[in-house]
């Protein structure tokens, strides 16, 4: 890029902008080659230069302006079209503020370039004006007259931090305010100012979508790209070795979105111990707008890819995963059985418990409690068992559980200091028929009701001096609703996967403070496998009244239409084999 030498008669500065690469593509059609940066700049309002200088017009809305170190061509939404690396001489800036006005020139071989092998002294003007004349008889010449828009002070770069960063727990992306700007404002997609050090905003009608050399920002309710898009950014490293975007994206779609912040200044490339920008990065911030922006569709597809690749990649991890889900298949069976036996139990309470929790609870909510595995020492219960309390916990919540007598007396346990095995889940699978559950249909409904606590139960505060089920409460978080009239309703972060003969239900994140990441396998009949593959999912119905394993195969609609119940409908997510 060069200013074009002037002459004493004609004094309008005159800048030249040569690509360093030309991206050339032939119409095959008519024969004729374009360059697609001319095209692009034509497209916007540029003369394709065919004829004298002085017939060029003015191109609203783009600009001409100059940071510390470049010179930039800005289309009227505020994207670079054109960029170079140029120290601009006093005389040529004296007339462009005075004109307000310079002639832009951008085309591939322009005469600013030196040819390979030659240098500055043997490539001189005569040869750099036929490079000029070769430009415009090819028509991949483009020019205008672009307004003076004087230093640039706006940021003009992106830039992609890893999970961490400023104390966030998503990757971020850092992008210049303008890009939210030409669309109404960062408030408008649910952006808020950065005062402080935390991000509470989530995007508003904005997702992420993400491919091997892209990250863009995207309205979901937009089918047209051209109307959807609303910004981007390109990994220009794309196939090397040491390209970050890479890990970068994979951390996004592990994470499940991405904190994007924009402002208005330069943010530092490079921040952390030792760099000497953690001062500066954080004033930036704290003069930006941010949001959690969530990923789109094809974004969560290509997340669910990933998994399937890190599975693929450690077969041995993955045949370790079927063995285990084999092994709780194998003990719930076991389980069954042992409780088939099991017709009456007794159980020790003592009175500081009743002091915490009264007596009526207390009977109303231990009949939702069941004696399989000690909670002290993960033995087998027996016949006789211990109801101790932890707690008050947070939100003056009681937590319930069962032990042996000689492993932990009945009592309560203020601070919740015991440690104690997790209480042991139970459940069944069987099909909703319209008519008979016992005669097999196509239009069956495969359904597993799950009791996600056996030996433990979580009392929350209800009226007062009473106290309610709080067990399945966090499930609602997912988007079940409680069983009766109304169908079940797809959940989130419940995911549905068959391994031969076994279903495998499990929860994505843990949501339960008192119990760990809740997964549900069961050799379920060939039936019930068919209609799940058929329909692609299946009901889950949670509930802690009834012992799943203790239920016959028509007492499982029942079970799901029972109003103590939360059901949802969880999609199958893919078939794994052994």
């Amino acid at each position: 890029m060069t200013p074009f030498p002037q002459s004493d008669e004609e004094d309008i500065p005159v800048l030249l902008f040569e690509p360093a690469k030309v991206v050339a593509v032939k119409d095959t059609r008519t024969g004729t080659v374009h360059e697609m940066r001319t095209e692009r700049l034509v497209m916007g309002g540029f003369d394709r230069l065919g004829g004298p200088l002085w017939s060029l017009k003015t191109i609203e809305g783009w600009g001409i302006s100059r940071t510390s170190t470049s010179v930039l061509l800005r289309d009227p939404e505020g994207d670079v079209a054109a960029e170079g690396d140029l120290a601009l001489d006093d005389k040529w800036l004296s007339d462009v503020a005075r004109y307000g006005y310079a002639i832009v020139l951008q085309g591939a071989p322009l005469g600013v370039r030196l040819p390979p092998g030659r240098s500055v002294d043997d490539y001189g003007f005569r040869e750099r004006a036929l490079e000029f004349k070769r430009a415009r008889a090819n028509g991949i010449l483009a020019g205008g007259i672009v307004k003076w828009t004087g230093t640039n002070r706006d940021a003009l770069n992106w830039v992609l931090f890893p999970v961490g960063v400023f104390g966030i727990p998503f990757p971020v992306a850092y992008m210049p305010l303008w890009n939210l700007e030409v669309h109404g404002g960062p408030e408008v997609f649910g952006f808020e100012r950065l005062a402080s050090d935390s991000i509470g905003a989530r995007a508003t009608d904005m997702v992420a979508e993400l491919t091997e050399s892209d990250f863009d920002l995207v309205r979901p309710t937009e089918s047209d790209p051209q109307i959807s898009f609303i910004a981007g950014y390109r990994d220009r490293s794309v196939g090397s070795t040491d390209s970050q975007f890479t890990e970068w994206r994979t951390s996004a779609l592990k994470s499940g979105g991405v904190v994007v912040i924009a402002g208005p200044r330069e943010m530092p490339s490079v921040i952390g111990s030792g760099s000497g920008n953690n001062e500066l990065a954080w004033k930036i911030v704290r003069d930006s707008w941010g949001a959690l922006v969530p990923l789109g569709t094809r974004c969560l597809e290509q997340a669910i890819e990933l998994q399937d690749a890190e599975k693929k990649g450690k077969p041995d991890q993955l045949a370790g995963s079927i063995a285990l889900s084999r092994e709780q298949a194998e003990y719930a069976e076991t389980l069954k059985k042992k409780m088939e036996s099991l017709e009456t139990f007794k159980i020790h309470i003592s009175f500081d418990l009743e002091r915490l929790v009264d007596r009526e609870s207390i009977f109303r909510w231990v009949t939702n409690m069941w004696p399989v595995a000690c909670q002290t020492c993960g033995d087998p219960l027996g016949v006789t068992v211990d109801i101790c309390a932890d707690g008050p916990l947070a939100d003056e919540k009681v937590l319930l559980s069962m032990h042996h007598s000689s492993c932990r007396a009945s009592g309560v346990t203020p601070d919740s200091g015991a440690r104690m095995k997790c209480a042991t889940s139970s459940y069944a699978v069987g099909n909703l028929g319209d008519e008979n559950p016992l005669k097999r249909s196509r239009t069956d409904i495969p359904v597993m009701v799950v009791n996600p606590s056996c030996e433990q139960i979580l009392l929350q505060p209800a009226d007062v001096g009473t106290w309610g089920n709080g067990v399945l409460e966090p499930f609602k978080q997912l988007g079940f609703i409680p069983g009766g009239k109304n169908p079940p309703p797809p959940v989130e972060e419940v995911e549905a996967f068959l391994s031969n003969e076994y279903l495998i239900v499990r929860v994505s994140r843990n949501i339960l403070d008192h119990l760990p990441e809740q997964e549900w396998v069961i050799e379920a009949p060939e039936h019930v496998v068919a209609q799940i593959r058929r329909l692609g999912g299946l009901v889950v119905s949670l509930i802690t009244k009834a012992l799943p394993t203790r239920l016959s195969y028509a007492d499982i609609p029942s079970a799901c239409g029972d109003p103590e119940a939360l059901i949802g409908w969880v999609p199958l997510k893919k078939v794994e084999s052994s």
